[in-house]
């Protein structure tokens, strides 16, 4: 099995031994033949601390600690590989045959091209690329990211009607084509889109996505709070990996979206990483 877990859960462990120490969850993962999913998003925000001066975190002994384990990284760019694989199916009058979403290091999934410059070297730590995006100032951005997200939510529950959700998913595609540089030539995008949504196997990252929005903006006394926006962000991964562990608001919204539009993943997603660890190897802490 493949587990993501929120990066709480993995601090908490790396840092704190709760729910398990991190040589015991690397015993449990080996002695099942699981593997921990890390992607950029959840290394940034375990690193985060490098952008304090007034942190004491170790974030390298963290990461450190992480590459002990089985790992598999995901990329960054799922939208883009699902939406690519989406034409060329539509195109050939084929059906969706998904992606592969995975890479072999942390260095391949920070560039989206996959094909970062340290490729060269056999060997190249988790640490030191988070090292070299320090020094490169690009471990910042996701409060930015955080703060945007709530905006464009603010404005979409201030819409005095929320458009259908079929209807309203066309626009949704069009935005993702021009955001990722992906033409669309001699297709028909309303229809491409009614074909993309008819089937939720079809782009599923970017259908999770789509849903739980709705969700969130229909909940218009929800005050959200930067870690909500993180864990949005974390959604494109469900489709790919066996297990995810997400917080009790997101979990919530997660849980409604799946059931409302009939996405079979529910059961993929825990409250806590004991919920997980309990499932794979009887473990109590």
């Amino acid at each position: 099995m493949n587990l993501y877990l929120d990066s709480k859960d993995l601090i908490n462990i790396l840092q704190n031994g709760i729910p398990s120490l991190s040589s015991e969850l690397n015993e449990i993962l080996r002695k099942g033949g699981h593997s921990l999913t890390l992607s950029f998003y959840s290394v940034m925000e375990i690193s985060a601390p490098l952008t304090s001066a007034f942190s004491n975190a170790s974030v390298t002994t963290l990461l450190n600690q992480l590459e002990r384990m089985p790992l598999t990284y995901i990329r960054s760019d799922i939208e883009a590989l699902e939406l690519n694989e989406a034409l060329d199916a539509y195109r050939g009058h084929r059906e969706y045959k998904g992606i592969d979403a995975f890479a072999n290091r942390f260095d391949q999934i920070v560039d989206l091209h996959a094909q970062p410059a340290t490729g060269i070297f056999m060997n190249y730590s988790l640490a030191e690329t988070v090292w070299d995006l320090k020094c490169h100032d690009s471990l910042r951005g996701l409060e930015s990211y955080a703060n945007r997200m709530r905006q464009i939510i603010a404005a979409d529950r201030s819409m005095p009607k929320t458009p259908a959700a079929k209807a309203h998913f066309k626009k949704v595609i069009e935005n993702k084509l021009r955001l990722h540089n992906l033409s669309w030539v001699g297709v028909d995008l309303s229809g491409f889109a009614q074909w993309i949504y008819a089937s939720p196997a079809r782009c599923p990252a970017i259908r999770i996505g789509y849903e739980v929005w709705r969700k969130i903006v229909k909940n218009r006394t929800d005050s959200l709070e930067d870690s909500d926006m993180e864990d949005y962000q974390h959604l494109t991964n469900l489709p790919y990996v066996d297990a995810m562990t997400l917080d009790r608001r997101m979990f919530s919204y997660v849980s409604q979206a799946l059931s409302s539009a009939n996405i079979v993943y529910k059961d993929r997603i825990f409250r806590s990483a004991q919920e997980v660890l309990t499932k794979l190897n009887g473990f109590h802490a």
